[in-house]
């Protein structure tokens, strides 16, 4: 099995509602339970009044849905409805976490839920483990570069559920502990998938490419801009068709599994960010989101 190891669940554990309830003053609130790594989508009506939502530390504006579509994503979604994503990172401990709209202090309890995580042993050229004094200052304007590109928020671009970017097989490794060379080292945060060398690597979604270089550890490495948050990010590329700015359809071409990068052999990296909070991008398939349907007025 060739693996990559460039930046850091047994497949697919999907999101799923929990049929508990909370009281809310006079009322009574359904909550939701997601996985850690798992992402769920909030949906409010035309007639409902709110506007942001916390959850975890952070207020998002929610967006104007201008369409959903028959047999996409979004389907059953009245045209007009506002709409948040949301993801859970794999690190967040277990626990219920209540989610509250803002001008009208409706509060919903997600319960997130713990999964397992594999432990791997992988032996990497000594560079990749210890890099050298040189070499420092490039890995860290690299890491301050991709984390300003994962900090942005446009408005939602997709309208139909994500599809695999290479055909090959999943090695369920998300979010595994990496031991390198007998060291103990960051978190795999994201799917390897294993295929040969010039596979081509189509765009998982519609979107916008924000991303495309040559990185230390990532190797060459694109990410799109899906909108809402949420970004894919695709790396150890042999190489790239596209450049940032670009307009990507589902579906399209944008480079060739290779072995750039930390990597054991030639290896696709398939990363998912939302908000910042590194998902599971086997996740984002329609039936891996949840449902949380917020009232009307």
């Amino acid at each position: 099995m060739r693996t990559g190891t460039g930046r850091w669940w047994i497949f697919p554990m999907l999101c799923f509602l929990l049929s508990f309830r909370v009281a809310q003053g006079s009322a009574e609130t359904a909550g939701i339970s997601v996985v850690q790594g798992g992402v769920f989508w909030v949906a409010e009506p035309p007639s409902g009044r709110g506007r942001r939502i916390a959850f975890l530390g952070k207020t998002l504006e929610m967006q104007v849905l201008p369409r959903s579509g028959e047999g996409a994503l979004f389907r059953g979604v009245p045209d007009g409805s506002r709409l948040a994503l949301i993801g859970v990172d794999f690190t967040k401990k277990p626990g219920i976490y209540m989610l509250e709209v803002a001008e009208t202090g409706l509060k919903v309890p997600v319960r997130i839920v713990s999964r397992t995580f594999l432990v791997s042993r992988l032996h990497v050229r000594s560079k990749y483990v210890s890099p050298p004094a040189s070499l420092l200052r490039r890995i860290r304007k690299e890491n301050r570069e991709i984390h300003a590109v994962l900090e942005r928020r446009t408005p939602i671009g997709f309208f139909r559920p994500f599809r695999l970017p290479v055909t090959g097989k999943v090695t369920h490794d998300f979010g595994a502990v990496r031991i390198l060379n007998g060291k103990p080292m960051s978190r795999h945060m994201g799917e390897d998938i294993d295929a040969p060398e010039g596979t081509p690597v189509r765009a998982a979604n519609d979107g916008t490419v924000v991303l495309a270089g040559r990185f230390y550890y990532d190797g060459n490495m694109i990410i799109v801009d899906h909108g809402g948050g949420l970004m894919t990010e695709y790396l150890h590329l042999r190489d790239f068709r596209v450049k940032a700015g670009d307009k990507v359809m589902q579906g399209e071409v944008m480079g060739h599994v290779g072995h750039t990068g930390r990597v054991t052999g030639p290896v696709f990296h398939y990363g998912a960010v939302l908000d910042g909070q590194h998902v599971n991008p086997m996740l984002l398939a329609g039936q891996g989101w949840v449902r949380l349907s917020l009232p009307g007025r």
